[in-house]
């Protein structure tokens, strides 16, 4: 009878246990920020002209993107849209412009569609600084909050390849307005 008691007794602990693993899974999440610098020979306006004012056809510089194109109703003053599409080797996303501001030189968006599913939101800050006659350095940000338990656990891998992906899309920027075509990684061009 005591061993029968014991056992129903670990059981309850366990289940409990369990229970609030389960239950804490949809209260942890992560932020993972990324930032990317680079200093680009080019002057502000044409590198604003590329990033900023052509932010739908990223496609056509960087390696990461295999096709993207406008889309949303007109929201700013500057483009005649509030969004783009794109495809990637991960499938397709949407990304809506929250601030889109050419006398600052500087954009942001959210992901809408196409973020990984351990993802609660995910964003990005793209914002371009003068150094001078034909310098302009590009900043680029993006923030991640991943969710769960699974979100905690793949925060690392999740932050490398995040960052090898800014980092590739800064390495492309910055060979396409210094070269005037795009990057040799880049086979859909």
């Amino acid at each position: 009878m005591k061993t029968t008691k014991k056992k129903k007794r670990g059981f309850v602990i366990y289940l409990l246990i369990l229970i609030l693993i389960i239950i804490a899974n949809f209260f942890i999440s992560n932020t993972i920020d990324v930032k990317q610098e680079l200093t680009i020979n080019a002057n502000i306006d044409s590198t604003w002209q590329v990033m900023g004012t052509e932010f739908s056809d990223i496609y056509l510089w960087s390696t990461f993107f295999i096709n993207s194109e406008a889309s949303g109703q007109k929201k700013f003053k500057e483009i005649d849209y509030s969004s783009r599409v794109t495809l990637t080797a991960n499938g397709e996303n949407s990304q809506v412009l929250d601030v889109f501001d050419s006398a600052a030189h500087s954009l942001s968006y959210h992901i809408t569609k196409g973020k990984p599913g351990i993802a609660k939101q995910a964003s990005a800050v793209w914002s371009l600084v003068n150094l001078g006659e034909n310098k302009t350095k590009a900043v680029l940000e993006f923030k991640m909050v991943t969710k769960g338990w699974m979100g905690l656990f793949m925060s690392g891998k999740i932050k490398s390849k995040v960052n090898s992906t800014a980092n590739e899309i800064v390495r492309d920027l910055k060979y396409y307005l210094e070269e005037k075509k795009p990057h040799p990684n880049n086979l859909n061009k």
